[in-house]
């Protein structure tokens, strides 16, 4: 019977695929210095840049995906719920967003304020989305942690995380960050922006007491940074998973639709030791 359930167990090792992208609000800026200048660009961001994400979005066929700085329905997407808009026509099944800042503090009058207010970050996914938490830092000023729980087919925690700006911050939230994923039962991944403007040993604490890894070394075409799109040389995004997560593909995409290149990466799940087959002793001759 352990045979037959191990078998089972080896057909259904399907790829899930994982994609963490920072869309920007879909306002088309690369990354250059001089157009951040420009703000009252966010009131007229290009026509239809969505659509253009989500058509090269298509191609690649994500199980799951992370989206930092959406738009839900400000004045600067006309009103649109970018998240809703992409689950739809990627034909996924599930989704969660949340307003990137707390709603305690001083920092709840974010929420009162057009387009700050509809600011945040989502998961949309294939698979049904359980046991959803969010998980407030006590630094920085975007403080929102998501977490949902995916069957594929076992049970993998998801944390889409956007960590702050300044650096003392950051690390006060890392800290939090690791308390976080010590606290989850299940495998993990952990993804999104970190800001890591100081490399990655910024990171190298939260992945040392946690156990996650980063297979970025499995990315052999591309440059490993993400930021900023038009000129790559920095690395402030990340997709971390548990020993568990059996990570066969890692991938930086070129898409030119956002100051953040995207990651992807490909992973099943760790094939468990085969049963050892039962011998029924010989009776010796009495």
């Amino acid at each position: 019977m352990e045979s037959i359930l191990y078998l089972i167990d080896l057909i259904k090792q399907k790829m899930v695929r994982v994609i963490s992208y920072n869309i920007e609000y879909c306002e088309g800026i690369p990354g250059k210095w001089y157009q951040y200048l420009k703000f009252w660009k966010i009131f007229f961001p290009p026509k239809k840049l969505d659509e253009r994400i989500i058509g090269s979005l298509k191609q690649l066929k994500a199980d799951i995906l992370a989206l930092i700085e959406v738009d839900t329905g400000s004045l600067r997407s006309r009103g649109k719920d970018e998240v809703r808009f992409i689950e739809e026509e990627l034909g996924l099944n599930s989704f969660i967003e949340k307003i990137k800042y707390p709603i305690t503090g001083w920092l709840k009058l974010f929420h009162h304020l057009p387009i700050l207010g509809k600011q945040a970050n989502a998961l949309i996914s294939r698979f049904n989305l359980t046991d959803i938490k969010y998980h407030v830092f006590h630094e920085g000023t975007k403080r929102m942690v998501i977490e949902a729980t995916v069957k594929c087919p076992k049970k993998v925690t998801f944390l889409v995380a956007h960590l702050s700006l300044g650096k003392k911050a950051r690390g006060k939230q890392i800290k939090e960050l690791i308390d976080i994923v010590n606290g989850i039962k299940t495998p993990v991944i952990l993804m999104g922006d970190f800001n890591t403007f100081n490399g990655i040993k910024e990171i190298n604490e939260l992945m040392k007491k946690t156990h996650l890894k980063d297979k970025i070394s499995l990315d052999k075409n591309s440059v490993p940074f993400t930021e900023p799109a038009w000129n790559p040389h920095r690395r402030l995004d990340y997709i971390l998973t548990s020993p568990e997560i059996n990570v066969t593909n890692y991938s930086v995409l070129k898409f030119p639709f956002s100051d953040h290149l995207p990651i992807m990466i490909d992973f099943n799940f760790r094939k468990t030791n085969k049963p050892k087959k039962l011998t029924k002793k010989k009776r010796g001759r009495k």
